[in-house]
């Protein structure tokens, strides 16, 4: 069986792009733990990921945001808070992918949602260059749930051991190694090149 690599398949918060969580509630006003913890946290993290499963649409995850922080800000206010997650492309990682799409597939996997891939498509040019991307709120899953990988490898006609997985949390990176992938837990640009070479 041919284990060679076919496929580069990159995470995108963290890796292709940067992102500032902290950016959501700042925006709102809630700069300190104390005015964070005001509101149900759980609950905004339980509504955030079925957004990203695709089980509410923009609208109903705004209008839930809009009751858990008791009317406090306008729904257009939350959305474009909330959008701020998103900041742009990692430079420092471009040249890393424009060396392996000469010789590799390459592909994106997020846990994201609607509103973030928007905004995404909107101030990226280095995702507009992958070919293949896959988003959890379109597969209905979040890694590391293992029919995520099984999803992208079957869409991508690939076997699981033909694609290298790059991600910065350890838990996807298990997922996708479980699942047969081979994977590298991103950290930097620099430490990615050299785990890299041991694939190479």
């Amino acid at each position: 069986m041919n284990n060679a690599i076919k496929v580069i398949l990159f995470d995108l918060g963290r890796v292709l792009m940067d992102i500032d969580f902290d950016a959501f509630p700042n925006a709102l006003g809630l700069t300190t733990t104390e005015t964070r913890l005001k509101f149900d946290q759980r609950l905004i993290q339980e509504n955030v990921r079925a957004y990203e499963t695709g089980k509410m649409t923009t609208d109903e995850f705004v209008e839930a945001l809009f009751e858990i922080f008791q009317r406090k800000f306008s729904r257009k206010k939350i959305l474009e808070a909330f959008n701020g997650i998103i900041v742009e492309d990692n430079q420092e990682i471009i040249l890393f992918v424009e060396k392996v799409k000469q010789k590799y597939r390459i592909a994106v996997l997020s846990n994201t949602c609607a509103s973030h891939w928007e905004k995404v498509m909107h101030v990226s040019a280095l995702i507009k260059t992958f070919p293949d991307t896959f988003t959890s709120f379109h597969l209905g899953a979040m890694k590391p749930d293992s029919i995520v990988y099984e999803k992208v490898c079957a869409s991508l006609n690939v076997q699981p051991q033909e694609v290298l997985f790059i991600d910065d949390l350890k838990e996807n990176v298990d997922g996708a190694i479980v699942a047969g992938m081979k994977g590298i837990i991103f950290t930097n640009t620099r430490q990615l090149e050299s785990d890299f070479e041991k694939f190479n």
